[in-house]
């Protein structure tokens, strides 16, 4: 009989705990909207919809009621009103030349950088310029919705801890140009920097650092040439300036 009762009293506790497979597995977030966008094979937009977050990632989709079964998380954000996407993609930008914005408008690319922008540039930046640019550059993107980002330009290094401070992800071109800049004075010095940065950030989670050669006009063939061997031998991106205007069409069909 005694033994009945201690049986009897685990089986009680444990319909109290629930049952093991019944139990709720434990999650760092659940987040709700109103609208869930999943962006799967089916495109499905599931309404009343909620994800489960462990750590960095995504453990479960679903709709509000089913994660809320079968998880149980330590905080909750719950937006009754709100549509949760996956996060928005920036495909080009300079992000520090935030703090150049509205220097000079609406003139022709090649008056713009000669006459405005390299001069600013050879002036004003460094590192901490860098810094405070993609600060800014990143808060703007993450009020919008933006998540992750390709940027060329220089002290890439600087703009990949600028990035990761703001939890965003970055694909990042450190600039190879054919003339003094403000981190490398030579194209060779600028490859040779790409490649410690290739080096710092090979298995960054947040950060794919890429070689980004500014444009065919700024640079030589040997040096385009060079960028793409170093990606090629590192198995990163190369991003570059191509095809922007008329002038450089015509000027490259008519030289090659």
């Amino acid at each position: 009989m005694r033994r009945f009762y201690r049986l009897l009293s685990f089986f009680i506790a444990a319909v109290a705990v629930g049952a093991p497979g019944l139990a709720q597995t434990p999650v760092d977030w659940i987040w709700t909207a109103r609208y869930v966008v999943t962006m799967d094979e089916q495109r499905r937009v599931i309404e009343n919809g909620a994800v489960a977050i462990r750590g960095d990632q995504i453990v479960e989709v679903g709709s509000r009621a089913a994660v809320d079964k079968a998880y149980q998380a330590k905080q909750r954000l719950d937006r009754p009103d709100a549509i949760l996407t996956p996060g928005l993609i920036n495909t080009h930008t300079h992000a520090a030349m935030s703090l150049f914005r509205g220097i000079a408008d609406d003139l022709r690319l090649q008056e713009w950088l000669e006459k405005f922008i390299f001069p600013a540039e050879a002036k004003k930046v460094d590192a901490e310029f860098v810094r405070w640019g993609t600060r800014l550059a990143c808060l703007e993107m993450a009020l919008s919705g933006t998540t992750t980002f390709t940027d060329m330009y220089y002290f890439e290094d600087t703009v990949a801890a600028a990035t990761k401070e703001a939890g965003l992800r970055g694909m990042l071109g450190e600039t190879i140009i054919g003339f003094p800049s403000p981190d490398f004075k030579t194209p060779q010095t600028a490859l040779a920097g790409t490649e410690k940065f290739f080096q710092a950030f090979a298995n960054d989670p947040l950060i794919i650092p890429a070689v980004a050669p500014h444009s065919i006009y700024t640079n030589s063939d040997e040096t385009l040439k060079a960028a793409r061997e170093l990606a090629d031998h590192y198995s990163k991106p190369l991003v570059i300036h191509l095809s922007e205007t008329k002038t450089e069409n015509d000027e490259s069909l008519a030289k090659r």
